[in-house]
């Protein structure tokens, strides 16, 4: 097995950030993707009712996402590796741009608040990524 540089949900600085938990809604959550509330509080893919940030990799849970009822973390300030939509463009220094899905897209019609790209997207384990800085999107 090949050392890959990142994963998708792996913090990418140990500069200041912060992580904040929320409940998972019944429809589970990836690792790595752009995340929100809903109208209940719980965690989903997309906007949700509020964006937060980007769920985080755990290692107690494994690589393909958190389930119903998880206790997800989320990066909502700091350097995080976010998934990108399949051959997606990404532009560096330019605006997070997402889908509902939560995958990093130029092309996708939510922009994260006070977000920016700040690597180019590769590929790790199969996963386009790439690094993304927040700064209190739900501020």
């Amino acid at each position: 097995m090949a050392l890959v540089k990142a994963f998708a949900g792996m913090k990418s600085t140990s500069m200041d950030d912060h992580v904040e938990s929320f409940p998972v809604g019944s429809a589970g959550l990836a690792i790595g993707v752009i995340c929100g509330t809903d109208a209940t509080g719980k965690i989903v893919a997309g906007p949700g009712t509020q964006v937060r940030g980007v769920s985080l990799h755990s290692h107690t849970v494994p690589t393909t996402g958190y389930v119903q009822y998880d206790a997800a973390s989320v990066v909502t300030r700091g350097r995080v590796y976010a998934r990108v939509a399949s051959g997606a463009t990404v532009t560096l220094n330019g605006a997070v741009k997402y889908d509902a899905s939560g995958l990093v897209n130029d092309a996708a019609a939510n922009t994260m608040p006070n977000a920016k790209v700040r690597g180019t997207k590769f590929t790790a384990d199969g996963v386009e990524i790439v690094e993304i800085e927040l700064h209190s999107p739900q501020v």
